[in-house]
């Protein structure tokens, strides 16, 4: 359903993909457009074109504009493709994304309250079971009942602490870590549930230390967000792979690969949107992967996603760095 008043205009390619004519409406679509040909105009890869004349309508979302491509290929009696038109319309969503931000806004005002409500409790607790494990004797066996419960308590005060992380401004300490270790921690932290949900995790981690410089603590939000979107996609089990390889020229690249329903093309081309969530309303804030993308960018790297409907998808994170020695620079 096109409503008129978000159509920027009309563009009418010929087979080859050369504007002829431009028809504006409410927007500014310049004629200087005629003669350029549209994937160029409006930066759609090359690898993407001939999908194009696969599909009636093929849904292209520009990243950085927003504005919705729906192209439409026309065909002659031989079942040829001899043009293309091309609907523009501009980006509908800006409000919403507008009352979005607005939202967040609000939540980085009451999350530290939120988190020093759920401290001060989770203290008190912890203290008074770390004093019955010291009395306990090792032979009795709420021993380790003991030591299972101020384990689970650490876990929720550091996701406390995550979510002050989240609304804190001021500029995260770096150190030197070691990303295998991140991976390690964050396995550990989210694996158990994973394996009671019939979600196998199988590392295929080098075996050398990969030395990173930076904020350890956002790397481990962003493999924790992978994680959990890996968790919700398999539902009835399956499979997470991660990986970890160092290249020659001494960059990092860490993959998380599930075995879950996949993610279509159309959805591929804004999961990083600060808003954008494929989950229901009430399901997902839309802040994951757009926040990991700022994380990872932070790092000097890049975080891209693979995936095929039915079969999958791979979160692939290439960050340039991974010798300490290269503090000397920062």
């Amino acid at each position: 359903m096109f409503e008129a008043e978000h159509i920027l205009g009309i563009v009418v390619a010929d087979k080859d993909g050369i504007i002829k004519s431009v028809s504006r409406s409410n927007g500014s679509l310049p004629s200087s457009l005629i003669g350029t040909k549209w994937h160029d105009v409006f930066s759609i890869p090359a690898e993407e074109i001939d999908i194009v004349e696969e599909r009636s309508p093929e849904i292209f979302r520009l990243r950085e504009s927003g504005e919705k491509l729906s192209v439409f290929p026309s065909y002659d009696k031989e079942g040829s493709v001899f043009g293309f038109h091309i609907l523009v319309e501009k980006n509908y969503e800006e409000k919403r994304h507008t009352q979005f931000l607005n939202k967040i806004s609000c939540l980085g005002k009451i999350v530290p309250g939120i988190a020093h409500e759920i401290n001060n409790p989770l203290a008190y607790v912890s203290g008074w079971l770390q004093m019955f494990h010291v009395e306990t004797k090792d032979n009795d066996p709420k021993k380790k009942t003991y030591e299972t419960l101020i384990r689970e308590f650490e876990r929720i005060a550091s996701l406390a602490h995550s979510l002050l992380d989240f609304t804190r401004q001021a500029p995260r300490s770096k150190k030197v870590f070691d990303v295998n270790k991140v991976v390690d921690d964050v396995v550990t932290m989210i694996g158990y549930t994973m394996k009671n949900e019939n979600i196998e995790i199988v590392e295929n981690l080098t075996l050398s230390d990969i030395e990173m410089y930076g904020d350890s603590d956002g790397l481990k939000q962003v493999f924790i967000n992978l994680m959990q979107n890996a968790r919700e996609v398999m539902p009835n089990g399956g499979t997470l792979y991660i990986s970890t390889n160092i290249f020659q020229d001494n960059s990092v690249l860490i993959q998380f690969r599930d075995t879950g329903c996949g993610i279509s093309k159309e959805q591929l081309n804004k999961v990083f949107g600060p808003s954008y969530t494929t989950k229901a309303d009430d399901k997902g804030s839309g802040l994951g992967l757009s926040v990991c993308k700022t994380i990872i960018e932070e790092f000097g790297g890049t975080i891209d996603l693979d995936s095929k409907v039915d079969k999958g998808t791979v979160a692939s994170i290439l960050l340039p760095k991974c010798s300490a020695s290269w503090t000397e620079h920062v």
